[in-house]
């Protein structure tokens, strides 16, 4: 494909358009009525300086190899990522690159076309990457994929961004596991740490004299810039401007950081003064209204007109009228999408600026000739985020920069943030986990705002907000914890910050507090058993569950065992208060004992849940469906694992069935329960021989799983990686093989990366998905390569065997049988192959002894193995013989499974 590409699906959620490298200018009489302009970056007043190795970095990563590589730069406000971006752009657009910048577009307006390389590759720019959903940057770069695997070209995706928190690490794991995209992150250190501050200072004041036609500013001195604030090149380049600007009017140039912005911030006021009273065609909006429609606009950025018109009557700036305040706002600042009014101003940091020092309360507001507050400013933010119901469409960006500007100016924090929070705390989840998640990071945050929020966060899991969530409890629970000294209050609280970061996925950090919990409640309930054995079960139960979320199995076991004893005898005393626990720790405890390869005794516990459950759930189905369907999954495993597939089909087709329902009216907390179960079912009915219909409900799960992963990749990519195993499995069986490897590789390498972190874990499934690799690589005649991943699975689940027979036993005979097929296949290694499925044979026929129902079939397999080895050993009459036997043993060759 050549030429012209359209890039555009039904509606995509961003707008592209040519990064524009040929310069803006600013003449000199526009600079003079508003300095300001010269610092933006699309203008190029100054030119690129330093940032030697950064630029090297870039260039390195530019030219490595690969299709599609994304690298995400990242640092404060004003420094420098915009001007980076902009030099890397030019550089690569003189070397023959297309370069394109992608603007956040919710809404779609209509499609677009743009030429594609003749030669070289393209360059791809998103700014504010962290204020995107991570869903859109995956529609993105999803198109992005697809495209260069159409024509070839080469992409490289520059993103820039602020923060790092919650949506990086999704965005990144997604784009490995889904796209084998390399994705990369480089922070961009202060320019002033790196280049004499006195260096810039000079070299920008005299590209802004020349900008404004000054003379004679040769001598204009640097202010002291040892002030931490111009660590950034951005503040450097403000003092230089103003400098310049103070000496074109002969007047004195402020020093501080505050006094340098209040300064260009009444250069714009001076400008809305002049347009207001020049004697042609004056703009009828007063200078006053002007600048509070500058900060209301810089607070909603661009909105269509009419949201705009609303805008301006919820803030009480109804004259002139409405449509004369926005065309005389658009004649000042024009909105780079012409769609919109309201323009922000700009740079950031002034914007920022602008709502700080108009706000009342800074230790500035007395400055003779300082940026005048403005009280109107204290309600209209009020009045700007008033929930009557759902927040407005503006609430996110606003929250989002009210934010960003509290984290350098205390009192917008305390005067305006913060009680605006406390107030309508839901305006927080508007905008979003990455926000809530730079609030809790504000220094000397008020805990009575997070306190707000916490309120109002959902009690139970929820895919976009557990990450926020376990944020906002790891910034209470010290403030809580000091607030009492009472020793079942610290408990709780410990109990519940560790439930958080373990829907979080943030494992590791979960156990602490749990074990903690746990021998709280313990003294407590040895001082006062009736007042506390309930709450030292619960924390014994969750004590189980994040040890075994941790790969430690045996030390899991005893935990939920001594909880499921305390309920049994508080069920017995009082079933209507304990029951529902009991059936909980039941449930537990059967996920303990068939992790432990005790699959039998898995059952009991699990059949007995199931029937406690289900006596609740009829009598009071909105609390309990939802633990009838888990322990229905959970019945469904259990009995598959011994062989009684078909009495294990109805609970599955139960519990997915109730998990829709729940999924469809309240998505964000059963959608990952609804793609485990879809999973279980997809494996049964693959075991019952009804393969056509195991694919959709294996497709479904990966899908759901893959949205999860995208939003949570530490709780959710575990899950995404076994369903994608269990969709290769699926696809292999009904012959669909060239399209089963794909997601086998996906799972491998995402097992990998979690077995790096936490082997303990993740080993086990790391030894599955190599053995899954090895069967659809030899299936597909990839021989050689289907060899290493047969070997490795073999060496990690011998280990696994050494350690923990019961469990691993069956396994390690499994990928003995795999790794002696591959060898079949290859003509090769009989010899081990050999001496690899007679110990496979050993080991399954005492399972066999054990559990005919599931491993007859599996010792009928490894003998066939057996037959193919020794024929390749030359040794057909005993391989002859073999057969014969197993002929003999199925009733003339009928295969027992």
């Amino acid at each position: 494909m050549g030429g012209d590409v359209t890039i555009t699906t039904e509606r995509p959620p961003y707008r592209v358009e040519a990064f524009p490298t040929v310069v803006e200018t600013v003449d000199a009489e526009q600079a003079r009525q508003r300095p300001s302009r010269l610092l933006l970056a699309q203008h190029r007043v100054v030119p690129f300086v330093g940032r030697d190795d950064d630029l090297a970095e870039v260039t390195q990563w530019m030219g490595r190899p690969g299709g599609v590589l994304v690298r995400l730069l990242h640092a404060a406000g004003g420094q420098g990522k915009t001007r980076l971006a902009g030099h890397v752009a030019d550089v690569w657009a003189q070397a023959g690159w297309r370069v394109w910048r992608v603007l956040h577009e919710p809404v779609f307006t209509g499609g677009y076309r743009m030429d594609l390389p003749a030669g070289g590759g393209l360059l791809v720019v998103v700014d504010y990457a962290d204020r995107w959903p991570v869903s859109h940057l995956q529609s993105l770069l999803t198109h992005l994929k697809s495209m260069n695997v159409q024509t070839g070209v080469t992409v490289r995706v520059l993103l820039l961004a602020r923060s790092t928190t919650a949506w990086w690490p999704a965005l990144r794991t997604r784009l490995r596991s889904d796209h084998q995209i390399e994705a990369t992150s480089q922070s961009l250190p202060p320019l002033g740490d790196q280049v004499d501050r006195a260096v810039l200072f000079r070299q920008a004041r005299n590209r802004f004299a020349t900008a404004m036609g000054v003379a004679d500013t040769d001598r204009l001195p640097p202010p002291n810039l040892a002030d931490d604030a111009f660590r950034q090149v951005l503040s450097v380049h403000i003092a230089a401007l103003v400098a310049v600007d103070a000496h074109r009017r002969n007047t004195t140039a402020p020093t501080d950081p505050h006094a340098l912005s209040s300064y260009l911030l009444e250069r714009e006021q001076a400008h809305w003064y002049a347009l207001h009273h020049r004697p042609v065609e004056p703009r009828p909006t007063p200078p006053e209204v002007m600048g509070r429609t500058v900060y209301l606009a810089t607070l909603t950025a661009a909105v269509p007109r009419a949201t705009a018109t609303d805008l301006l009557h919820r803030v009480g700036l109804t004259a002139p009228a409405a449509t004369t305040i926005i065309d005389d706002h658009r004649f000042c600042y024009p909105p780079e999408d012409h769609r919109t009014v309201f323009q922000a101003l700009q740079p950031d940091r002034l914007g920022e600026d602008l709502i700080a020092l108009s706000t009342p309360g800074h230790p500035h507001t007395r400055d003779e000739d300082g940026w005048d507050s403005d009280d109107w400013t204290v309600t209209a933010v009020e009045h700007l985020l008033h929930v009557d119901a759902d927040p407005p469409p503006w609430a996110a960006h606003a929250v989002t920069v009210l934010v960003e500007t509290a984290r350098r100016w205390d009192h917008v924090a305390t005067d305006i943030l913060y009680p605006v929070l406390r107030t309508h705390p839901h305006l927080a989840l508007a905008a979003g986990g990455t926000t809530i998640t730079r609030l809790t990071t504000i220094p000397g945050i008020d805990p009575d705002v997070l306190d707000a929020i916490d309120a109002v966060l959902p009690t139970d899991r929820h895919v976009d907000l557990d990450i926020a969530t376990a944020a906002i409890t790891t910034a209470l629970t010290p403030h809580r914890l000091a607030a009492t000294t009472n020793p079942a209050d610290h408990a709780h609280l410990h109990a519940t910050h560790a439930r958080r970061l373990a829907n979080a996925g943030l494992r590791d950090q979960a156990l602490p507090p749990a074990d903690e919990a746990t021998t709280i409640y313990r003294r407590l309930a040895e001082a006062n058993p009736a007042a506390y054995l309930p709450d030292l079960a619960a924390s014994l139960n969750n004590l189980g569950v994040r040890l075994s979320g941790l790969g430690r199995r045996e030390e899991a076991l005893p935990p939920s065992e001594e909880a499921t004893t305390i309920y049994r005898r508080l069920a017995e005393a009082n079933p209507a208060a304990y029951l529902p626990d009991l059936a909980a720790s039941l449930n537990n405890l059967g996920v303990r004992l068939s992790g432990l390869g005790r699959r039998e005794e898995a059952l009991l516990p699990s059949e007995e849940a199931t029937g406690i459950y289900r006596r609740l759930a009829e009598a009071n189905p909105a609390a309990y469906l939802p633990d009838l369907a888990m322990s229905l999954n959970n019945l469904g495993i259990w009995l598959s694992g011994l062989g009684r597939r078909e009495e294990a089909l109805p609970p599955s087709e139960e519990a997915t069935g109730v998990y829709r329902r729940l999924a469809e009216a309240n998505p964000a907390a059963y959608l990952p329960d609804l793609a485990a179960s879809l999973n279980n079912l997809g494996i049964l009915l693959s075991e019952l021989g009804r393969r056509e219909e195991a694919l959709p409900p294996s497709e479904e799960a990966t899908g759901i799983y893959r949205r999860l992963a995208e939003a949570n990749p530490a709780a959710y990519l575990p899950d995404l990686a076994m369903s994608l195993n269990n969709l290769g499995v699926r696809l292999s069986e009904l012959g669909r093989r060239e399209e089963a490897l794909p997601p086998s590789e996906e799972a491998t390498g995402i097992y990998r990366r979690l077995a790096e972190a936490n082997p303990a874990a993740y080993l086990p499934d790391l030894a599955m998905s190599l053995n899954n690799l090895g069967i659809r690589l030899s299936g597909l005649g990839r021989r050689e390569e289907a060899l290493p991943p047969a070997e490795e699975a073999v060496t990690i689940r011998r280990r696994l065997a050494e350690a923990n027979p019961a469990a691993y036993l069956p396994d390690l005979a499994t990928s003995l049988c795999v790794y002696g097929w591959v060898c079949v296949n290859m003509q090769a290694n009989f010899a081990e192959a050999l001496e690899a499925v007679t110990e496979a044979v050993t080991i399954y026929e005492r399972l066999t002894e054990q559990l005919p129902a599931v491993f007859a079939e599996r010792l009928f397999a490894a003998y066939q193995t057996l037959a193919d080895i020794l024929d390749g050993l030359g040794q057909t009459d005993e391989a002859a013989e073999l057969r014969r036997q197993l002929d003999e043993a199925t009733g003339g060759g009928t295969d027992p499974g």
